[in-house]
């Protein structure tokens, strides 16, 4: 399935850095940017992505630092600020100069590097093997001349889809190094997650953390046997066929009602018009696993129930006269005492058909939209 009109629910950013920092990157998942970009730095979200530009030597602690894009990257989860030094200017001049910090969930690199767990943050006490280290990370770069349009002033800046798709379409192999892993410096900062409006299926994957729902950027993937397992990406499964035919149905049968649809990373669907509401957490299912997805789905809709709803509810004044909460299976469940179980915690269990809502076990109201 072609999932390539997602990016353009999507924001495009260039970071810029030298190569040691960029490395630096590589090894914690994160990048920084100046308390002057704060504003800006709000508003790139979770699933963003952005393109990773190495500075040449003049703004380098190395000699061999040359200019050119190095990879791609993805924006993750948990935004944050430091309050120490990370990076090797930092660490030298003994300063905090890039505080607000960019959670990355994958990088991917046009060059070979070895596994950062064999390999120290760059340091000025290192700084041997950060130059050789420096040679792996550019051998492979673009050079920006070969980007019409790349922008190159400043540390930070938007990049437009028509500059997006030279870098990302590119015809090389990408190594891809995915994980989330935080440094004991950072003190969380968290950023709101704010539900909006989707017409379509594909929309949900606005928030989705990687790239791998692009077959363009999966038939070109070298994944080291080092790279970590993508963690807290629940919404990639939004990709999948199974779970994304079922959530276009739902959206499809909700806005011919008239109901608001809304998504956001965490929640799948919320459908509300002025008196009823509806949160529903759909789980690609088989009869032989659905107690193990029911089991995280019901976690999930009593946690995106208390956090995010209440607060949509809130900060937009709505009190609704009847709310759902309901689990929906890409297959008809037969394990009913599963089931029973279920509805015990008044949550629903349906599947979609047609244009209808099926209620699977005890119909709580929610089948008459």
């Amino acid at each position: 399935m072609d999932f390539s009109s997602a990016l353009k629910t999507k924001q495009f950013f260039r970071f810029t850095g030298p190569p040691e920092h960029w490395l630096t990157a590589l090894k914690y998942w994160t990048w920084g940017l100046e308390e002057s970009h704060r504003l800006r730095w709000e508003k790139i979200q979770t699933g963003d992505i952005f393109f990773i530009h190495s500075t040449g030597a003049q703004s380098s602690a190395f000699s061999n630092a040359t200019s050119g894009i190095i990879g791609i990257g993805v924006v993750g989860f948990d935004f944050s600020i430091k309050n120490n030094p990370l990076w090797h200017y930092e660490i030298k001049n003994n300063v905090n100069r890039w505080p607000l910090l960019i959670p990355l969930t994958e990088i991917y690199l046009f060059s070979d590097m070895p596994n950062p767990a064999g390999w120290e943050s760059p340091e000025p006490k290192n700084d041997e093997k950060t130059y050789k280290l420096i040679d792996q990370l550019l051998k492979d770069r673009i050079s920006v001349s070969e980007i019409k349009g790349f922008p190159q002033m400043g540390s930070f800046s938007s990049v437009s889809m028509q500059v997006a798709e030279q870098i990302l379409f590119q015809k090389r192999p990408l190594y891809l190094y995915s994980g989330h892993s935080k440094r004991g410096l950072i003190s969380n900062e968290a950023k709101p997650s704010d539900l909006s409006e989707v017409h379509n299926a594909t929309e949900t994957l606005r928030s989705a953390a990687s790239l791998r729902f692009l077959e363009e950027i999966n038939k070109r993937l070298i994944i080291k046997p080092y790279s970590l397992a993508i963690r807290d990406n629940d919404i990639l499964a939004r990709a999948e066929s199974s779970h994304y035919s079922v959530l276009q149905s739902l959206i499809d049968i909700f806005r011919q009602k008239g109901y608001a649809t809304l998504s956001n990373k965490h929640v799948d669907l919320f459908a509300h018009d002025e008196k009823r509401s509806f949160l529903f957490e759909v789980k690609s299912t088989e009869n032989r696993n659905f107690r193990v997805q029911a089991r995280k789905g019901i976690v999930q809709l009593y946690e995106y129930d208390y956090f995010e709803i209440n607060k949509f509810k809130k900060e937009n004044n709505l009190d609704f006269k009847d709310q759902y909460r309901i689990l929906v299976p890409s297959q008809e469940p037969k394990d009913n005492k599963y089931i029973d179980f279920i509805n015990a915690l008044d949550l629903g269990v349906a599947t979609v058909g047609g244009n209808t809502l099926k209620p699977v076990g005890k119909d709580l109201g929610f089948s008459e939209i």
